[in-house]
């Protein structure tokens, strides 16, 4: 039985924020995990899989929030936010096929479902202002190349 891209997105949330609590195996984690979720281990390999994908990233993600969370330190922002945040980081960031405002309204989901509204705010507020430079950069480089590419006026 397939699963739906939002329920693997809450066990790679649920992976990350373990990361931070237990010492537990990776194996232990997966099978806890699989008997509470009731999902496959192809499912968990899938999650893993992502999991470490975002850990390879990690000093980046975490540099992006800490430069867009200026009004916090990054080591007060909860852990729960801190693992929303990563992950819709990185999907923001590196993985092109999944649109911003999706990553986003999956991060203020995870959010709500799993800290506050209000947390839900400030994480949208991040995501926004990470998802609104990053627009502006791609603009001003469409800019400069089509620059580049037009005759030079005599």
């Amino acid at each position: 039985m397939a699963i739906s891209q939002q329920k693997l997105r809450e066990i790679v949330f649920q992976l990350l924020f373990s990361q931070n609590f237990t010492a537990l195996e990776e194996d232990e984690v997966t099978d806890f995990m699989m008997q509470q979720l009731k999902v496959t281990k192809k499912v968990m390999k899938e999650a893993e899989g992502k999991c470490q994908k975002i850990s390879s990233k990690l000093e980046e993600v975490d540099a992006l929030i800490a430069k867009y969370c200026d009004s916090y330190a990054f080591k007060r922002i909860a852990e729960v936010e801190k693992s929303v945040l990563r992950l819709a980081i990185y999907e923001l960031c590196y993985e092109s096929s999944l649109p911003p405002k999706v990553a986003i309204a999956e991060a203020i989901r995870l959010t709500r479902k799993f800290a506050t509204a209000e947390s839900a705010g400030f994480v949208n507020a991040v995501l926004d202002a990470i998802h609104q430079d990053r627009l502006h950069l791609t603009k001003s480089e469409e800019t400069q190349h089509e620059e580049s590419l037009s005759p030079l006026s005599v």
